[in-house]
């Protein structure tokens, strides 16, 4: 029996906010350089939005006990899982690709949230997807969030560089020598950085510093 008109225009007008919801956490993801930008979140929140309105109008019209629209919501959760692990990725001991992966699984509980007709929760839960960046940065701001970098220098100056790092907690691994110069990776901040290299200033040593994170 096909559906009611009334019901197919309220799906039709839920995947239309939900298009607008992916657009906008997309569009925050992409202009951060990270991986599953625009097009990902916004088909993620819209197939997900299908799905979940489909599966409540299809419960009600043929009564719930017949249907249970949540198994289909269930699927959901694990097929995004499925998706999400696509982007994450493993280097060594270190993953990338993480926070990705949880924001494709929180975009399907939006798109999932609006086609169920929850609007608010799903609008303040995009709210608190955009506010991901500005945490970030107060993060690195403020030195409470470490990064994952390589340091080469001369060898001669291992112990002085040692040194530094012991008295300002930075924690050096995978050491590295080939010929007269020595590489560490090191879990450092932007602060600590600035300390880092002010000190390798002012002892005239050459060196290079690399980000190894995303």
């Amino acid at each position: 029996m096909i559906m009611d008109m009334s019901v197919q225009i309220t799906i039709v007008v839920r995947l239309l906010i939900s298009f607008v919801a992916g657009m906008l956490i997309g569009y925050d993801r992409e202009r951060s350089g990270k991986a599953a930008g625009l097009r990902t979140q916004m088909l993620v929140c819209v197939g997900s939005a299908l799905f979940a309105g489909l599966s409540i109008f299809i419960a009600k019209s043929m009564g719930v006990e017949g249907q249970d629209p949540t198994r289909v919501i269930a699927q959901i959760v694990s097929g995004v899982g499925f998706l999400g692990a696509g982007v994450i990725l493993k280097s060594g001991n270190r993953l990338t690709g993480v926070t990705t992966a949880a924001t494709i699984w929180t975009t399907a509980a939006v798109g999932v949230a609006i086609g169920a007709g929850f609007y608010i929760p799903a609008g303040m839960t995009v709210f608190l997807i955009l506010m991901l960046n500005p945490i970030a940065y107060l993060q690195y701001t403020f030195g409470s969030k470490g990064n994952m970098y390589a340091i080469s220098f001369n060898k001669k100056y291992e112990s002085d560089l040692l040194d530094f790092l012991s008295k300002h907690h930075i924690h050096a691994f995978q050491k590295s020598i080939h010929q007269s110069e020595v590489s560490f990776h090191m879990m450092s901040t932007d602060q600590k950085n600035e300390k880092l290299i002010e000190f390798l200033g002012q002892k005239d040593i050459k060196f290079s510093l690399e980000s190894l994170d995303e």
